[in-house]
Formats: structure tokens, C-alpha cells, sequence
């Protein structure tokens, strides 16, 4: 699809979508939930371990940072005794009516000040009276006090109800969006129903289990002795068939390596050539085609030819595995009445068909053991007989008196029988040089290579992991989920123009649509990770604080698989040394290739390819970021298809990668490194709506249909996401959530924080924009003004 495309990663569905009625939703993909269900318990296993190794690292840090801390103290208090020439004596202790004279003072003083704040409170108050009588106004009596009281309620209650009309308008007309939430919606009941269907198919599962080893047994005892007499015959008419009259000698039988006695009890298919067709039919590509004629000798009209172009396709990777399920579906389960079966329980008829095969197959092992003892044994009954043969015929020939002859006739005829034996090995040869050679395999560009030596074969997993836990660099994953980036495609309205495309950048659902493609299906499904083009490293890249690391997080909990932390502010001050840096590398990819499935995560990953050393010494690292580059290249380069691992970089400072003419010679390489590249984007106005309501719904906020979410969304045009959650946090501090039925959230409370947040500069958005980009398409009224000027030129009239 991306090759035709033209080599863009981002699609233009507008049309598809017009054309069937869908709306923008139906573009997302979900990751499937079943590829990381299956596995829980291990991933919790594995979980468990490294939050115990990061606690004992940290348990052993504070340990000798304690050491440290008390011997430091302890050389601190030597040197100033040693320098301090009087020694204060300690103040005596109290006794114990000092102690009671000191509490009974505290008392008193605090008494005293709740005294005065009452003293203070009734003055106020005294005050107030004082200046109701002075202003000439009467004191309230019962019915007036009982009419106010009134009149606020039933004003309260007005608003209520004309809230409540305003709400249901809303609702007739499909324009509320603030309804509470439902307690009997079915999206809970949903869930509930889930749940009950895990716990039932995890009891069908157990049970299941425990059938099959009881069905096993079961065909093994009825079926088993059937299943060996066919398969001994078939292999006794194989050696009767190609046994050699002649010499009398049986054919070898086919070792274990080869598939046993596979072939032989079902042979495969022959295989077509084109030599076969020509000895059938000859060549027919002189011959012209005669005109196809109907029922009543009319000629028909020809078939109009194929353009000579080929419409390009896509290539098939998954084809075949479609196909296959559905021939597997067609079989089991097309005719199949599984109405009355609603706890989806084992089928027994289904178990039996799937398990006859395994036990077919232990069964053939068997009799292949017994075929090659009985053929050995043949074999020597063969020569025990010739030997008693020849002894007899001797023993006739002495009597007779021709003993020479006898011997020198055997002498000959093992000779001859030597020669044809030669020959017809020599004929089989030349025949089979004759015969045009069968296709050979096509050669898989992505064959693994040799194994290197591996430095730490000697070293356990275990140790290696905990090691690595200790350092920090292999970690739990910050649970989060894609639903967390809140984005929404859109309609771009626009014809497809090479000019306006370049200049338009894609939505945030498109990256997220497509981290969702290239990160966490492959690594989540092994079929996928086998069969679809191959995608080692993934770059994130966009502005400041534009949710990648979000990105990244999700896309490694959503495919269950352990992270690996090679960022520079992790690694930095460990490891020092090219060999040592080297040993890391090693044994991050050792890890992540048995623990797969991995993702080895590296933030800020431009720093690992600047070279500038002005650069480098603004980043505030002990140790140069770029030490891993040359090693990071070679084990990135060792990993191939199945083996599940994804390298996953982001990158926020686009500039650092830029030189005093553009993009810099790092940037080339930089890019080659990594296969597919994602831009994550400012939001638009579209997204600062629905990114505003959610972060503050999130952030626990109850909005009403009188906060105006259009203000902040138009206000807030240069913020990143980043910026936007900032603000929410500040708002909605514990004690405004706690105010937030009573007193509902305004836009002049979110707004008054907008000045604390720097905008986006312009030129960094510019760059982080364009990077990696091809020069941009010139349009066709700047082509023809160019030819023109050319044409106006003298140089080229002189050429001319």
C-alpha cells in the first residue's frame, strides 16, 4: 500500500468514505485483546520478578549510601574534635516540675487565644447590628424571615426546572453532551458479561484438558492396532515393490530425519513440469486459435485484448493463512448444529477428528522402529540363505568333481553382477541429468545467519536479568492506553494535490492508527510478525510534549511485551568503556530475543547520532550519548523475521539534527536507521475540543452545557497536549474537584493559567514538520513561469 502510494505513509480515505455512508470511526484500529489475554499470568510472573530485583537494587543503594553518609559523619565529627579545642557540656535534663510548669503555660496561652477569637467573633457581630439600626432597617420578624426563605427557594428551584427543560431539548434534538452516566447501561453489563465468559471458558478450557488425555487413551486402545496393520502393509508392498529381483536386495529405509515412513504411507503429489505438457500436446505457439462457434455453428464475438499495462497489486502476505482457516472453518464447522451448546463446551466428535492425527503420528514412530528391525533382520535372513545356497551347490559340484568351474562361475557371475549394478546406477544418473532439473527454492533474503559467540553463554538469565534490573534499564511499563490519546480523524475536503498534501500533515489518528500497525501487531501476533514486511525500528518524532512517550507505552502494554529502557539519561554513568557498552547491548537483545515479545525503547534518540561536541555538552550527560551508536547498529541489524523484537525511538528536538544548510550528513544516517517514521502533530481545532472536555472530564471536572469548550479550544491554538493536561492538573486541584458539584467549572478559571505556558516557536514547529520529508512538489503555473524565464534567457538562446 505505501509503495503505491507514492512512498507516503499517510492515506486520503475521504473519498471511500463518501462513497459508503461510514463515518471517521470506522478508520480506527482496536489491538485485539485475546493476543495478551492468553498470557496474562505470564506477564504478572514476569512482572512480579522485576519489581522484586528493583527493590532489591534499591535496598542495596540505600544500604551503601548509608555506609557512605555515616563514614562521611563520622570523619566530619573526627575533624572537628580534632579542631575544636572546648567541649560544650550537654544542658542538664528537666525535672519533672520544670515539665509541668511548661505544659500548664502552653494551656494557658492557647485558652487565652480561643477566648479572644469568641470576644472577636460577637464584636463583629455586634457591629453589624449596630449598622442595621443606624441604616434605619427593622429587625427580620417570623414571616418575613419565612418569606425570604421562600422566595430563594422557590427561585432555586425555577432554575432547576429550566435546566432540566433546556437539558431534555438538548436531548430531543441528539445535542446533549452531558449526560450522567446511566446506571443501567449496557456498556457495564457488557463488561460484567465478559467477565462471567473468561471465568466459564477458562472451566471449559481445564475440562477440555482432561479430556483430551481420556480420548487419547480411548482411540489409542480402538483405533491404534487398525492404524498399525495399514500403515505395516503399506510399507511391506513399498519393499516388495521396490525391492531389486535381481541382486534380491531391499531398498534402504528412509531415516528419522527424512520424515520415516511418512512418504511412503502418503505419498505426496507429483509435481507438474512443463517438459510433461510439451510431450502431451507439443507447442502451440505457432498455431493461431480458432473463433469460438455456438450451439448452431454462429461465430461468436472475440474477447477484446488485456491493455498491455498491468494494474499494480498489492503482494499477498496473508492469503493463504485466510484461505486455509477457511477451508479449516468449511470443514469443522459449516454443517455443524451447535444451537443447544450455548456454554460453548468441547465437542467430542471435534476432539477425536483433532486428535487422531497426534496419535496417528506416535503410532507410525512406533512402527518405523519395528520396519527397521524387521528389515535388518531380513536382510540378514537373505545372506544366511545365499551362504546355505552356495554351500549346497559346492558340496554338488565336489561330488561331481567341478569344484574350479563352480568357483571360477560365482567368481564371474559377482562380477557381472557388479558391473550391471554399476550400470544401472550410471543410467539412472544420465537419465536424471537428462531431465530438466526441478525449480530450486526460492533463496529467503532474510535467512538467519550463523550464531556468534555469545560472551555471557556462561552466565544464567536469571543473573543477567537481575542485572540489568538493578541498573534500571529493564523495567515494568507504565500501564497506559491508547485510549488515553484522545484524537479524532478528519475529512480534509481537498482533491488529491502533490503541492497541498506536502503541506498538509496528518491528524494524530493517523499516528496512532499507524504506531498501532507497525508497533504492536507484529509484535503481538507471530504469524504477523513472520509474514508482513519487515519493520526493525520504528522513530516517533514530532514537537515538545506531543504524547510519543504515551504512544510508545501503550503500544508495549498493548502487546504484553517487555521493555528495555536504552535512553541516554538511563545509561548515562554506567557501562563506561567500549567493552562494557558492548556487553550491555549484547545483553539487552539476548534478553529480549528469549523474552520476546520486547521493545527496547530509546528517548531523545537523536542524541545517540549527534556528533558536535558544542551539542553534546548542552544535553548535561556524564558519559557521550552516541558511545552505543556503532554496537546499537549491530545488534539492530542481527534481528530478523519471528523473532519479536522492535527497537522504538522519539524524538522531540528535531534541531539538533540540523546543520547551517539544512538537514546535516548524521540526519542521512539517521534516517536509514530507522524503517518507518511516524510525525506526531500539534492539535488542530478539531482535536483541542474533544483533547479540552476530555483531559478535564479525566481530571475529574463536571461540565455543564453552559461551559463553552469552543473559547478554550480557539485560545489554546499553539499548546501542545502536554501543556493542555498541565492546566487541567493546576485547575482541578483535590479541593476544587471537591467544590465541583456544588459549584460547577468556568471557562475564566482554565484561562487564567494560560499565561504561565510558552506557545509554540514557529521555527522548531517548521522543522520538526518537514523532517525527513522529500523536497517539496512544485506546482504546474511555477513549472511554466520557469520555462518561460528560461526561454527569455540569452544563454540558453545561444545553446540553442
Amino acid at each position: 500500500m505505501v509503495g503505491l502510494n507514492e512512498n507516503k505513509e499517510y492515506f486520503n480515505y475521504d473519498d471511500i468514505l463518501m462513497e459508503l455512508h461510514l463515518p471517521l470511526d470506522k478508520l480506527d484500529i482496536t489491538p485485539p485483546r485475546f493476543l495478551t489475554d492468553d498470557s496474562k499470568e505470564m506477564f504478572k510472573a514476569r512482572e512480579a520478578f522485576l519489581i522484586q530485583a528493583h527493590s532489591d537494587a534499591e535496598v542495596a543503594r540505600t544500604k551503601v549510601q548509608a555506609e557512605k553518609e555515616a563514614a562521611a559523619k563520622a570523619a566530619a565529627d573526627f575533624q572537628a574534635r580534632k579542631n575544636r579545642t572546648e567541649v560544650l557540656a550537654p544542658p542538664p535534663p528537666l525535672t519533672e516540675e520544670e515539665c509541668i510548669l511548661i505544659i500548664q503555660a502552653e494551656e494557658r496561652g492557647r485558652q487565652s487565644r480561643m477566648k479572644i477569637k469568641e470576644l472577636e467573633k460577637q464584636k463583629r457581630m455586634q457591629e453589624v447590628e449596630l449598622e442595621k439600626q443606624r441604616s434605619g432597617q427593622k429587625p427580620l420578624t417570623k414571616d418575613t424571615a419565612v418569606g425570604v426563605l421562600q422566595r430563594v427557594a422557590r427561585g432555586f428551584n425555577g432554575r432547576l426546572q429550566t435546566e432540566a427543560l433546556v437539558l431534555d431539548e438538548l436531548t430531543l434534538i441528539h445535542m446533549n453532551n452531558f449526560l450522567p452516566p446511566d446506571p443501567n447501561d449496557p456498556r457495564i453489563k457488557l463488561d460484567s458479561t465478559l467477565k462471567k465468559r473468561k471465568e466459564l471458558q477458562l472451566i471449559n478450557e481445564l475440562e477440555e484438558t482432561d479430556a483430551m488425555v481420556e480420548t487419547k487413551e480411548k482411540i489409542k486402545e480402538l483405533e491404534a492396532q487398525e492404524m498399525r496393520e495399514i500403515m505395516q502393509e503399506r510399507i511391506n508392498v513399498w519393499l516388495n515393490v521396490n525391492r531389486d529381483p535381481e541382486f534380491n536386495e531391499y531398498p534402504p529405509f528412509p531415516k528419522v530425519n527424512q520424515g520415516g515412513s511418512r512418504d511412503i504411507i502418503d505419498p505426496p503429489p507429483q509435481l507438474w513440469r512443463p517438459e510433461d505438457e510439451k510431450k502431451k500436446g507439443g507447442d502451440d505457439k505457432g498455431k493461431k486459435k480458432k473463433p469460438k462457434k455456438g450451439k448452431h455453428g454462429i461465430r461468436m464475438p472475440s474477447e477484446p485484448e488485456a491493455d498491455g499495462e498491468d494494474v499494480p497489486l498489492c503482494p499477498n502476505y496473508f492469503g493463504r493463512h485466510i484461505k486455509r482457516a477457511l477451508e479449516a472453518y468449511i470443514e469443522t464447522w459449516h454443517d455443524k448444529d451447535d444451537y443447544n451448546n450455548h456454554q460453548q463446551k468441547y465437542i467430542p466428535d471435534i476432539l477425536k477428528n483433532t486428535l487422531r492425527p497426534l496419535v496417528f503420528e506416535e503410532v507410525r514412530i512406533e512402527v518405523d522402529v519395528g520396519s527397521r528391525e524387521l528389515l535388518v533382520q531380513l536382510k540378514k535372513k537373505i545372506a544366511a540363505d545365499a551362504k546355505e545356497a552356495y554351500k549346497i551347490a559346492l558340496k554338488a559340484a565336489r561330488k561331481e568333481g567341478k569344484e574350479k568351474e563352480f568357483k571360477a562361475k560365482v567368481k564371474t557371475e559377482k562380477l557381472q553382477a557388479k558391473k550391471d549394478k554399476a550400470a544401472k546406477i550410471k543410467a539412472k544418473k544420465e537419465a536424471a541429468a537428462n531431465e530438466p532439473p526441478p525449480p530450486p527454492p526460492p533463496k529467503d533474503p532474510r535467512k538467519k545467519p550463523k550464531r556468534k559467540k555469545d560472551p555471557t553463554e556462561k552466565e544464567s538469565v536469571e543473573s543477567l536479568t537481575r542485572e540489568l534490573a538493578s541498573e534500571g534499564i529493564m523495567r515494568v511499563c507504565p500501564k497506559r492506553s491508547f485510549d488515553e490519546y484522545i484524537c479524532q480523524d478528519y475529512l480534509r475536503g481537498v482533491a488529491p494535490d502533490p503541492v497541498k498534501d506536502w503541506l498538509i500533515d496528518n491528524s494524530m489518528a493517523h499516528a496512532k492508527r499507524l504506531t498501532i500497525e507497525y508497533a504492536v501487531l507484529p509484535l503481538a501476533s507471530e504469524l504477523v510478525h513472520k509474514n508482513a514486511p519487515f519493520v526493525r525500528t520504528l522513530l516517533i518524532h514530532g514537537g515538545r510534549r506531543t504524547g510519543k512517550t504515551l504512544l510508545a507505552h501503550a503500544a508495549c502494554t498493548a502487546a504484553g511485551a517487555t521493555f528495555f529502557d536504552l535512553s541516554a539519561k538511563v545509561i548515562d554513568g554506567k557501562y563506561v568503556g567500549a567493552r562494557n557498552v558492548a556487553r550491555m547491548l549484547q545483553i539487552v537483545f539476548k534478553l529480549a530475543k528469549i523474552m520476546s515479545p520486547s521493545m527496547i525503547y530509546i528517548d531523545n534518540v537523536e542524541q545517540v547520532f549527534v556528533t558536535d561536541k558544542k551539542k553534546i555538552k548542552t544535553f548535561g550527560l556524564v558519559d557521550k550519548p552516541n558511545r552505543i551508536k556503532k554496537a546499537l547498529m549491530k545488534e539492530v541489524k542481527s534481528l530478523y523475521p519471528g523473532e519479536r523484537v522492535f527497537l522504538l525511538g522519539t524524538m522531540s528536538n528535531t534541531q539538533d539534527l540540523q546543520g547551517k544548510r539544512g538537514l546535516s550528513k548524521v540526519a542521512a544516517s539517521f534516517c536509514k536507521f530507522f524503517t518507518k517514521r511516524i510525525y506526531t502533530p500539534y492539535p488542530d481545532y478539531g482535536g483541542r475540543m474533544l483533547l479540552w472536555r476530555g483531559l478535564l472530564e479525566r481530571h475529574g471536572a463536571i461540565l455543564t452545557h453552559h461551559f463553552n469548550v469552543s473559547t478554550l479550544a480557539y485560545l489554546s491554538a499553539d499548546f501542545s497536549i502536554g501543556d493542555m493536561e498541565d492546566i487541567c492538573k493546576t485547575v482541578l486541584t483535590p479541593q476544587r474537584i471537591r467544590k465541583a458539584k456544588r459549584v460547577h467549572l468556568k471557562v475564566e478559571e482554565v484561562v487564567d493559567h494560560f499565561y504561565e505556558y510558552n506557545p509554540i516557536e514557529p521555527n522548531l514547529h517548521n522543522i520538526a514538520r518537514h523532517f525527513g520529508k522529500p523536497p517539496q512538489p512544485e506546482s504546474i503555473d511555477q513549472e511554466a513561469n520557469k520555462n518561460k524565464n528560461k526561454k527569455a534567457d540569452p544563454k540558453y538562446i545561444k545553446k540553442r
